[in-house]
């Protein structure tokens, strides 16, 4: 009888609960949702290192939760400042909104070493930790020099950058050297492995190409590098867009917008997601088209986000700015062509936006994934509706069949805002529709969050000795050193 797996241990920023008004709650999103059900059977522990006020005694779960107790100066400089004022925009291609401080980095080292520490006494011996995001990349190496013993992955949910833009990091080489302590690093999609095998390079790092996977010979073992694409709780979408009440509430929205096209655009306030670019590309619009002027709404449903950095308050601003012009150009008494949200919306609110768009607008300048999309499909019963979505997405890689653009393009995303607003639905659009449906049925969160598993368990089955693996290594093509 094969043994039952070991027990498992996941460590993240966030922690799967938050205390609401009306008690102690699941934490939203879909990475809770699909790591939950996971948890509940292996009946391990969740370490956050996110707050000191996160719940740790939820009700009802046969799992453990432990929220680091961490000063505020530094959770605050590990945050805010060198997870969010540093790797965030390094990763998503913003370099001159990069700020690297020595205290910040201290910070995070700290951080990572109070996670690591904490999944080295509660994880059995021999058990599956999983270490989630950007904020915590050092706690694979530091926990492997801890506990030797375990099966360690890492996913990085965000853009791997390119590596002449991860070149400007001065802790590039201990970031990566950090990631490496993982059995197995997931990615999103192949580009960003891509990109993670350049990074080699330019580190001077030895590794060897199996198909499409990276693998990094680390003593006597291997870290392996492949592409793990996120998806989103399918069937709970699909059931929110069955609902009758959810689709009662779709049609009150439409007629309340005034019975014309519909557009949603669905962001946190974040300078990555292009939503300044994409009020003015829409402005633009109503500036060309009268019909537009007449007939098409656009919703924007912006979720506040880290507003103790000050990028992020100024963004708001602008945001709020963009929106108020719009409105004193081609508002009136009884149209408003731009209706801003600017606050978090539960998954049935946003299941009837779903419902109710005639086209998704999703066009962000650089994003990991971006679930959106998924969301806006998995939602819609019959293949109707459109998808207009960024080729800088993450999933643009994976729904081929939406219509893509160029965010950086005005031009062309004025264009490509006017051919999903105004022009009839056809034929092709629902064979684009069907196809992305598809797609999306097959990427679900939880189907990603077990195959990740299954295959961190399998990678650590099938190591090859450390002496092998260097003999192949040698006989490759010789690997390219730092420039």
């Amino acid at each position: 009888m094969k043994t039952p797996s070991p027990r498992l241990v996941i460590v993240s920023a966030r922690a799967p609960f938050v205390r609401t008004s009306n008690g102690i709650a699941r934490a939203p999103g879909g990475l809770i949702s699909a790591l939950l059900p996971l948890m509940r059977r292996s009946r391990g522990t969740w370490i956050a290192t996110g707050a000191d006020r996160d719940p740790c005694d939820a009700s009802e779960v046969p799992f453990r939760v432990r929220a680091l107790s961490l000063p505020s100066e530094i959770r605050a400089a590990w945050y805010a400042g060198a997870s969010n004022g540093a790797l965030w925009p390094l990763a998503h291609g913003f370099l001159e909104v990069c700020r690297f401080r020595a205290e910040q980095a201290r910070a995070y080292l700290e951080v990572c070493r109070a996670a690591a520490d904490a999944a080295a006494e509660h994880a059995p011996r021999h058990a599956v930790v999983w270490v989630h995001d950007y904020q915590l990349a050092l706690v694979p190496a530091l926990l492997r020099a801890r506990r030797p013993d375990l099966t360690i992955g890492f996913f990085w949910h965000i853009p791997w950058p390119a590596a002449e833009s991860l070149r400007v990091l001065p802790w590039a080489a201990e970031l990566v050297e950090g990631i490496l302590g993982a059995d197995l690093v997931g990615l999103h999609v192949p580009r960003y492995v891509r990109a993670f095998h350049d990074t080699l390079d330019e580190l001077g790092v030895a590794y060897m190409s199996e198909g499409s996977s990276i693998v990094v010979p680390k003593g006597e073992r291997t870290a392996r590098i492949e592409t793990w694409p996120i998806g989103v709780d399918v069937e709970g979408w699909a059931s929110l867009g069955r609902d009758e009440n959810v689709a009662a509430e779709a049609e009150r929205i439409r007629s309340d917008l005034g019975g014309g096209r519909v557009l949603v655009s669905v962001d946190r306030m974040d300078y990555a997601k292009g939503i300044v670019e994409r009020l003015e590309a829409f402005e633009r619009l109503l500036e060309q088209s009268s019909e537009a002027r007449e007939r098409v709404t656009l919703v924007q449903i912006g979720v506040p986000s880290r507003e103790t950095v000050a990028a992020y308050r100024e963004l708001r601003q602008r945001i709020e700015a963009t929106v108020g012009r719009i409105q004193g150009r081609f508002g009136s008494p009884r149209r408003k062509p731009v209706h801003l949200f600017a606050r978090t919306l539960d998954a049935t609110e946003l299941a009837a936006y779903y419902l109710a768009a005639d086209a998704a607008i999703v066009t962000p300048k650089r994003d990991g994934m971006n679930l959106v999309a998924f969301e806006y499909v998995a939602t819609r019963p019959r293949p109707n509706g459109r998808l207009l979505l960024s080729t800088f997405a993450g999933a643009a890689d994976v729904l081929s069949e939406a219509h893509l653009v160029n965010p950086y393009d005005e031009d062309g995303l004025a264009s490509a805002i006017a051919d999903v607003a105004l022009a009839p639905e056809t034929a092709s659009d629902s064979a684009r529709m069907a196809a992305l449906k598809t797609r999306v049925s097959r990427l679900s969160v939880e189907t990603w969050a077990s195959g990740f598993l299954a295959r961190l368990e399998q990678v650590t089955e099938e190591r090859v000795p450390a002496r092998e693996r260097q003999m192949r290594l040698a006989a490759s093509a010789p690997v390219s050193r730092a420039r």
